[in-house]
C-alpha cells in the first residue's frame, strides 16, 4: 500500500477548489447552482478562493452572489469581514441581499459586524433585515436602534423582529410605534402587544388596541379586530360590539369584527352578534352564519334561535339565496332534532339550492343523532 502522503491530498482538494470556482465564475445559473453545492462540501480548502471571488468587482455579479451564499457556511472572522466589506461596497442590491443572508446564517457572531452598518444610512435597510433573522438578544439595542430612522420599512421590519422576543421591557417601544405615521410601523405594533399578551394585563391590551379599531388605515383596524378577537373577555368585546353598531363601518371591517367576536365564543360577543344582524351587510352575515356553525355547546340553543329566526325573516328571493343555503347548513350543524320538520319543509323550497342543502342538513342531523 502507498504511504500517506499528505501534501497530495491537499493538492488533489486545492486542485478540486480551483477547478469548482472556475465553473462558478463561467458557468450558466444551473452550473453555478450546483457548483457552490460542491464548494460548500470542500470545506475550508475553499475558503480562499471563495472569499477572493467575492470581493472581485470585476467578476459579474451573480457569481459573487453564488460565493456569497457559499461563504454562509463558515463561521470564521475573515469570512464576516470580507461579507462585511463587500456589504458595505458593493452597489447591487441583489447581491447585498445575498450578503446579509449569508451574514444571518453565520449568526451571532455576525452581529457586531453588521450593527457597524447601522450608522450608515444606505446600508442600514438591509442590515436590518439580516439583524432581524438573527434571533439573538444581543440584537435587541441595534434593533431598537434602528426605530429612529425615517424609512417605515426599516422600522417596521426592525419592530416586528423586537416583538419576536416578547419582553415587557419592550413595551414602550411597542405602545409609541401604535402612533406611527406609517401604517405598516402601527401593524407591526399590534402584532407585538398580541405577541406580548401573556405578560401584559387585558386592560392594558383593550385600551391599546380599542382606538385602533377606527385607524385611517383599515388594514390596521382589522388587525385591532383581530388582535381583541383573541382576549376572550365582555371588555374586550365592548368596543368591537360598538364599531358594528356604527353605521359607516366599512364592509371588509365588519367580517373581521363578525369574525373576530366569533373567536371569542362568549355568551356577551353571541348576544351583541346576534343584536347587530340587521345592521350588518350581507358579506358579514354570512360570516356571521358561518362562525355559528362552530359554537361552542353551551350557546348552541341561543345559536339555533338566531338562525331558525334569520332563515325564517328572509325572503325566498335570488339576492338572499347564498344566505339561506348557508342558514340552513348551520341549522344542521346544530344537532338539534327538533329542527327536523323545519329542514324537511324546506325539500319543497322554490330554491333548488336550499333544497339540496336542506337534504345535506337532515342527513348530517341523521348522523349526530346515531
Amino acid at each position: 500500500m502507498a504511504p500517506f502522503d499528505e501534501f497530495a491530498v491537499l493538492g488533489a482538494a486545492v486542485g478540486q477548489t480551483g477547478a469548482a470556482v472556475a465553473r462558478l465564475r463561467a458557468g450558466d445559473f444551473h452550473d453555478r447552482w450546483e457548483q457552490s453545492r460542491q464548494i460548500a462540501d470542500l470545506g475550508e480548502a475553499a475558503l480562499p478562493d471563495l472569499l477572493a471571488l467575492v470581493q472581485n468587482e470585476a467578476c459579474d455579479w451573480e457569481a459573487r452572489w453564488f460565493a456569497a451564499r457559499a461563504l454562509g457556511e463558515f463561521d470564521r472572522p475573515e469570512v464576516t469581514a470580507a461579507l462585511v466589506t463587500t456589504f458595505a461596497t458593493t452597489a447591487d442590491e441583489d447581491l447585498r441581499q445575498a450578503v446579509a443572508a449569508a451574514l444571518t446564517q453565520i449568526g451571532p457572531s455576525a452581529i457586531a459586524a453588521l450593527g457597524e452598518q447601522l450608522a450608515q444610512p444606505a446600508l442600514r435597510p438591509a442590515a436590518v433585515q439580516a439583524l432581524a433573522r438573527i434571533h439573538h438578544p444581543a440584537t435587541v439595542p441595534l434593533l431598537k436602534q434602528a426605530m429612529a430612522d425615517e424609512r417605515w420599512p426599516v422600522r417596521a421590519t426592525a419592530l416586528d423582529a423586537l416583538s419576536a422576543f416578547a419582553d415587557p421591557t419592550l413595551l414602550p417601544v411597542v405602545q409609541r410605534s401604535l402612533g406611527d405615521p406609517a401604517a405598516a410601523v402601527r401593524g407591526a405594533a399590534i402584532r407585538g402587544l398580541l405577541g406580548m399578551r401573556a405578560r401584559l394585563s387585558t386592560p392594558q391590551l383593550i385600551d391599546a388596541l380599542a382606538p385602533l379599531l377606527r385607524d385611517a388605515d383599515e388594514q390596521v383596524a382589522q388587525q385591532a379586530a383581530y388582535a381583541l378577537g383573541r382576549l376572550s373577555t365582555a371588555a374586550a368585546a365592548a368596543p368591537l360590539l360598538e364599531l358594528l353598531q356604527t353605521p359607516d363601518t366599512p364592509e371588509a371591517l365588519q367580517i373581521f369584527t363578525v369574525q373576530a367576536l366569533g373567536w371569542q365564543n362568549t355568551t356577551t360577543a353571541l348576544e351583541g352578534l346576534i343584536q347587530a344582524w340587521d345592521r350588518l351587510e350581507h358579506p358579514a352575515r354570512l360570516a356571521l352564519v358561518q362562525g355559528l356553525a362552530a359554537v361552542a355547546p353551551d350557546h348552541r340553543f341561543l345559536a339555533t334561535s338566531a338562525l331558525a329566526n334569520w332563515l325564517q325573516r328572509l325572503p325566498a328571493v335570488a339576492k338572499n339565496s347564498t344566505l339561506r343555503r348557508h342558514l340552513v347548513l348551520a341549522l344542521g350543524q346544530m344537532g338539534d332534532p327538533t329542527l327536523e320538520a323545519e329542514l324537511r319543509s324546506l325539500l319543497h323550497d322554490p330554491d333548488p339550492g336550499v333544497q339540496l342543502h336542506a337534504e345535506a342538513a337532515l342527513r348530517q342531523l341523521q348522523t349526530q343523532a346515531v
